[in-house]
């Protein structure tokens, strides 16, 4: 059994629990460190534990996927303020070169992120500076450029005003350690103590200050590594899960390729929000770091149905516009007439729903009611368009990867599918708006960036009620089996919800 030592970005589900559900699936094991050494929320990781754990099990595993992020400075959260210097970060990091001195022959995989436009959201305050630190980065970086419109100019003097300055400094000192830390990822990389590097691009803008770092760390990437050994792209949380599907393929010596169709067709072509390069190319990006080719004759195919926008973002007021915009252009019944046609081909079909940030498009579960998902190979709908593409490519290769070993597990497949639809759609796109109504209907609830005790005890008890009650009436009618529902929000917030599905008799 191949068994996988791995350091999760924080504690959410999307960054520690998929990690072992999706493993299961192709008869894999995934070893992480005992949870109070994540951290939760607002508090970072522990360091010192993260450490011990390392030494522990670096000779009991076949191989290391480990978030830079968690190790410097003890999560994603905690990496947007400068409470760790950059002297510091870069020393707890390279406690992997330690690792690699004791265990030369272990694989130690790694990606951390490039900061994203703006900063971490807790309450109704910080909720506004997320919003204008957004507006605000992109235009520093057209100032920087020189790019600056005279309405521009005054935007952001403007926002220079409204934004404290411990705000704006905090957030620009947590940048350049970052940054600094990516430059040393890279070093590490040079070194040969990473084998492969993956530098994702949390949410972010055509422009702003990312691009400028993207550029520097390009200039310091050696030509051979490019997109071989390194690999750039927006993304954050499943950073890990595309590099458990390079392990896994690189085990069982099955390499997987993946074809792509767009729907509508030019959606490849168009910027998705919170991200700033074409969403053909994020996919493109994505698989080549999770050991995705174009063309593989010896190991099975994905055929990704990639459901993406209509247009491009564009303007400084795009973090204001509702992540929903209404039913999409989408052909549902080419799509599917298509998918099952690359059925009969013998690939394996994955739909990547990225027609809007934050959840499913319900106009797809509308289409495929009686159809059978339980044929697909994967589905994701969550967050980020990146996001999105690498937890769904990930699960497609890791699933084909397992039939073609004799390895699959298609119960635990089975159950991932169900949880995804369950927190991608249910959740994010129906549970998730009625929660916010209670609270606005009972303020001693908090508010839905941080829930008071009262408030995330009460609506625990509703997402559990509300997310089997989903199950039990909406499963079957797309051909998928019963499930008993564990169902809590993580956090105290509504952003996100833990979901985990028991088939009967399993």
């Amino acid at each position: 059994m191949l068994r996988i030592g791995f350091i999760p970005l924080d504690d959410r589900p999307c960054t520690s629990i998929f990690p072992g559900r999706m493993a299961r699936i192709v008869g894999a094991e995934v070893v992480q460190p005992p949870r109070e050494a994540l951290g939760t929320f607002l508090t970072p990781g522990d360091y010192s534990r993260l450490k011990e754990w390392l030494f522990l099990v670096a000779g009991k595993v076949d191989c290391l996927i480990v978030s830079l992020d968690m190790l410097a400075y003890g999560g994603l959260i905690a990496s947007r303020l400068p409470t760790v210097s950059q002297d510091e970060a870069v020393r707890r990091i390279n406690l992997l070169r330690e690792v690699k001195r004791l265990f030369p022959q272990l694989p130690i995989l790694a990606w951390n992120v490039i900061m994203r436009t703006s900063i971490t959201v807790y309450d109704d305050l910080t909720a506004r500076y997320w919003e204008e630190m957004n507006r605000y980065s992109v235009l520093w970086a057209k100032a920087r450029q020189g790019l600056l419109t005279d309405e521009e100019q005054q935007a952001l003097e403007e926002l220079s005003q409204s934004i404290p300055q411990e705000v704006r400094d905090n957030y620009f000192a947590a940048r350049r350690r970052n940054h600094g830390v990516n430059l040393a990822a890279i070093q590490m990389l040079k070194d040969g103590i990473l084998s492969q590097l993956s530098l994702t691009q949390e949410d972010a803008h055509p422009f702003g200050p990312h691009r400028l770092e993207q550029e520097e760390l390009k200039r310091h990437i050696p030509a051979r590594d490019w997109e071989q050994r390194v690999f750039l792209y927006p993304g954050a949380d499943e950073g890990g899960l595309t590099l458990m599907a390079r392990a896994v393929q690189e085990h069982h010596k099955c390499p997987v390729s993946v074809r792509t169709a767009f729907y509508p067709e030019g959606a490849g072509l168009h910027i998705a929000k919170f991200e700033d390069v074409p969403l053909g190319e994020n996919v493109r990006l994505q698989s080549g770091a999770a050991g995705l080719g174009d063309h593989s004759p010896k190991g099975p195919t994905l055929w990704a149905a990639v459901l993406g926008p209509t247009d491009s973002v564009s303007g400084i007021d795009v973090w204001q516009k509702p992540d929903h915009m209404g039913l999409s252009s989408i052909d549902y019944e080419k799509l599917w007439q298509d998918m099952r046609a690359a059925q009969e081909r013998g690939s394996y079909p994955v739909i990547l729903d990225v027609v809007q940030p934050n959840g499913s498009d319900p106009a797809l579960f509308q289409a495929l009611k009686g159809r059978g998902l339980n044929t697909l190979a994967a589905y994701a709908g969550w967050n980020t368009a990146g996001n999105t593409i690498g937890t769904g490519l990930a699960h497609g290769a890791l699933y084909a990867v397992g039939e073609k070993s004799g390895t699959l597990d298609r119960t635990a497949h089975l159950e991932f599918l169900a949880e995804r639809i369950l927190d991608d759609y249910a959740y994010q796109r129906i549970v998730r708006e009625e929660l916010a109504e209670l609270i606005q209907e009972n303020p001693q609830f908090g508010n839905r960036h941080h829930l008071s005790s009262e408030g995330w005890n009460e609506l625990n008890a509703v997402v559990q009620a509300k997310l089997q009650a989903w199950a039990n009436a909406n499963l079957p009618l797309y051909s998928l089996p019963p499930v008993e529902v564990k169902a809590f929000l993580p956090w105290p917030r509504i952003f996100e919800v833990n979901v985990s599905c028991r088939i009967d008799g399993r």
